[in-house]
């Protein structure tokens, strides 16, 4: 999308909050770079997020945040909470269409939207040379519309959807993931984890301040998805609250489990030279491993899985949190009330 483009686009669709943040961070041109004020905007908003929940990287990420405001002269300090103000504003404004939608029993028509990355792309600070264009978001709710799939049937059989961002740019996919769910009758607050990674760190603020602001469980990586390189990770308030850590830990080990099982009864079944009754149906249809089976296994068996199977059962996402919890030390219950004393 060219700039004109975005620039008819914002005037046609942006509601009055989005436009006022416009403005506000145009003010700034005399005197600053727009992408620099752009950048370090979204970045202080993710910081500040980041620090009213992960207190494990509090001291840093305050650090960071005096370091960006030092930039600036104090009446232009006081603008940037202005203008987190007019982005929440701006998404109460759609969340509470969707509102109104669902309180008169009408179908929800999509009331979500790329706020960041419309205002990015309105503001011309995309990078041409490097290839870097957002998706429209009408682009992505069509494609998140075809893809989605059956959610009621997903969540019934696994508990909850995960969904997997390679270069997640400002989290625009997985907003319009979230939009589809809600059309689907379910809250994509609840049933829905998203794991986004990208290379830019100005697209891994401005993704980790969107979705945390829809409250949506994910966790924002800064590394490349190719190499398997990490620079820094970040864990939405929803995540940290909902116990997402545990909740992904366990059904990986799920995953691994089956897959380990299916994989030691392939050769019984290649010598027995008959089709035994549980192929018909998904595996371990029947003897579903309970809570305590899958939380008495070693770690070492998730952490560093070895068999062929065990790595084909683990997604990107799941290799992605693995290298993040590799070398760390195990967190203990300690670290989670430690945790929640915040709140």
């Amino acid at each position: 999308m060219s700039r004109k483009t975005a620039q008819r686009k914002h005037d046609l669709t942006a509601d009055s909050a989005q436009k006022e943040l416009v403005k506000l961070i145009q003010s700034f041109s005399y005197g600053h770079h727009l992408h620099t004020v752009f950048s370090d905007f979204v970045e202080m908003s993710a910081l500040a997020i980041s620090n009213s929940a992960d207190r494990a990287q509090f001291e840093a990420r305050e650090k960071r945040y005096l370091e960006i405001a030092g930039k600036y002269k104090r009446e232009e300090v006081e603008r940037f909470p202005q203008m987190l103000g007019l982005l929440i504003e701006s998404f109460e404004q759609r969340v509470g269409v969707i509102r109104k939608e669902t309180a008169v029993g009408l179908p929800v028509s999509g009331g979500l939207t790329d706020v960041l990355g419309e205002t990015y792309m309105m503001l011309g600070l995309g990078n041409d040379r490097a290839g870097q264009f957002f998706t429209p978001y009408s682009v992505s709710r069509m494609m998140s519309m075809m893809l989605i799939g059956d959610v009621g049937a997903e969540v019934e059989r696994r508990g909850f959807l995960r969904v997997h961002e390679p270069a997640c740019g400002a989290g625009g996919m997985v907003i319009a993931a979230a939009d589809s769910i809600l059309a689907a009758g379910h809250n994509f607050q609840q049933v829905m984890h998203a794991t986004c990674i990208d290379i830019d760190p100005c697209c891994v603020h401005m993704t980790y301040v969107q979705l945390s602001l829809l409250h949506i469980p994910a966790t924002i990586v800064h590394g490349n998805a190719l190499s398997m390189e990490v620079w820094g990770t970040w864990y939405t308030p929803a995540h940290i609250l909902g116990g997402w850590t545990f909740k992904l830990r366990r059904r990986l080990e799920a995953d691994l489990l089956r897959a380990t099982v299916a994989a030691e009864r392939e050769p019984e079944v290649e010598q027995a030279g008959t089709s035994p009754a549980w192929s018909e149906g998904p595996v371990l249809a029947e003897t579903e491993p309970s809570d305590l089976t899958v939380l008495e296994r070693e770690p070492l068996q998730v952490a560093t899985p070895t068999s062929t199977a065990s790595r084909d059962a683990m997604s990107l996402a799941d290799l992605f949190e693995q290298s993040l919890s590799s070398g760390a030390r195990e967190r203990t219950v300690f670290d989670t009330i430690d945790q929640l004393t915040l709140f």
